[in-house]
């Protein structure tokens, strides 16, 4: 009789008892004013004896380098796990804490990073010791309440799966914990929301725990860079219209849809008793943005900037707005003058271009490359490509393409944060020069292309070693 595959899983509250920054919305320029509804930190272990692989999530922004670096080495020495097994990502919520301490002395942000980097090592070594022998069922399902902001809706190119794994114990039949991931940014509360929340992903964990009482439900985002809920104002991601209003009885309405479809693939999918794993991992080395640009144009494209922004907020700007609130300035202007769409556009994205080119001024002899972590992951069906950074759904749709399956599936923000990534495309429409998700990229522009020709790779040699383990009598 061979081993029967094991999983295990656990979560932990990571709501801070003390007022914090939050993160996702520059306009916020204080802390939290309260808890809207609690957030956690989670984990989920496989192993098929042969293979394991631990799932790290966080109901936060995202996963900078340093965090993902700090719980994967501790968890990696003390469960004897490799960094390739490993992967911490984040639901992408806008009304968590910040994860990111930038030595600022932004509110409660350096004890609240120390915070979630315990909890994540807590709640790994948790999952692994508390793995049982268990049974899987998996499937995709449809949402349809994505929207894709950069388009306007026109086209309405969005990625409306729903990828759905679910543990049941072996011995009481009973669902575990379910694994789940969807593509949509998780704003349906704004920057006027000054609560914390984990949004409506955060309701359909909560709604999903509650259909399947003592199951750990946790969530990854796929491909939300260019897409949030089709509830929300119909605004680019520069405006800062679209993004107030914040009405907590439409959160829950989109955690409980979400849920509901959750739970529909649940039940309609039969157990299996077999686990097939496999993980890879490569950091890859790849240009950041603006690396390439020669520095007079860097130095125009600054002189320009700066000079927009003078002449909404004035010429004194700089001695009146502190850089971190510059942003919070730029949307009240916004506001308070309704400026036009290319009034807006022209506008915040001065805001942005002066912060990104400054790098590239900073450093005459060029930007030097920076580390890609990326990871293939094998779950049964499942072929998953982590990647650092908020993914646009082109980017999973190639990924889906080339892997020639519905379950292959990007998990973005993961290990890392490299702000957005676009796919090729993206950079040669007319207008991406005046797009939040382009102008804000965290790589050249071929540079998630590199990594998919790698991830792509990495799938064919674990296909090629793919085995299942089952309890056979």
């Amino acid at each position: 009789m061979s081993q029967h595959p094991i999983a295990g899983a656990a979560s932990k509250d990571i709501t801070p008892t003390w007022p914090v920054m939050l993160a996702g919305f520059g306009q916020r320029t204080k802390p939290n004013t309260g808890i809207r509804d609690r957030i956690h930190a989670k984990a989920l272990y496989l192993s098929d004896h042969r293979e394991c692989l631990l799932i790290l999530t966080a109901d936060i922004l995202c996963v900078p380098k340093a965090v993902g670096e700090a719980v994967s080495d501790e968890i990696a020495a003390r469960a004897g796990l490799a960094a390739r097994q490993i992967c911490v990502c984040a639901s992408h919520t806008h009304s968590a804490p910040s994860p990111t301490d930038a030595g600022d002395g932004a509110t409660g942000v350096s004890d609240y990073v120390a915070f979630l980097k315990a909890a994540l090592v807590e709640v790994g070594l948790a999952a692994i010791a508390g793995a049982r022998p268990a049974r899987f069922r998996s499937g995709v399902g449809r949402c349809g309440f994505f929207f894709n902001r950069r388009k306007h809706g026109s086209p309405n190119l969005v990625d409306d799966r729903v990828a759905v794994l679910a543990v049941e114990d072996a011995s009481t039949g009973g669902i575990a914990s379910v694994l789940f991931g969807v593509g949509c940014h998780p704003v349906s509360l704004g920057w006027d929301n000054m609560e914390i929340s984990g949004d409506f992903t955060g309701c359909a964990q909560s709604e999903i725990e509650s259909r399947f009482p003592g199951a750990v439900a946790l969530f990854f985002n796929t491909t939300e860079g260019n897409v949030v809920p089709a509830s929300n104002p119909r605004f680019d991601a520069l405006d800062p219209r679209g993004y107030i209003g914040s009405d907590y009885t439409r959160t829950m309405a989109l955690g409980v849809e979400l849920a509901n479809e959750v739970t529909r693939v649940v039940e309609a999918t039969e157990a299996r008793p077999s686990l097939s794993l496999g993980a890879e991992r490569a950091d890859i080395k790849v240009r950041p943005s603006f690396s390439d640009m020669p520095a007079d144009e860097a130095r125009r494209l600054m002189d320009t900037s700066v000079s927009t922004i003078q002449e909404f907020l004035g010429r004194d700007y700089e001695t009146r707005i502190p850089l971190a609130h510059l942003w919070a300035a730029a949307s009240k202007e916004v506001i308070d003058r309704n400026l036009s769409e290319a009034e807006m556009r022209r506008f915040m994205i001065a805001c942005c271009l002066m912060r990104r080119v400054a790098p590239r001024l900073s450093k005459p002899e060029g930007l030097a490359p920076v580390d890609v972590p990326i990871q293939v992951i094998r779950i049964n069906d499942f072929e998953l490509l982590t990647l650092p950074g908020e993914v646009l759904v082109e980017v999973g749709l190639e990924w889906s393409r080339r892997a020639g399956t519905e379950t292959a599936f990007i998990i973005g923000l993961a290990n890392s944060h490299l702000m957005y990534l676009p796919w090729v495309s993206n950079f040669a429409e007319p207008d991406a020069l005046v797009r939040y998700e382009t102008v804000s990229a965290g790589l050249e522009p071929n540079g998630i292309a590199v990594a998919l020709d790698e991830g792509a790779r990495m799938l064919i040699a674990l296909r090629a070693t793919a085995r299942s383990v089952e309890t056979r009598v």
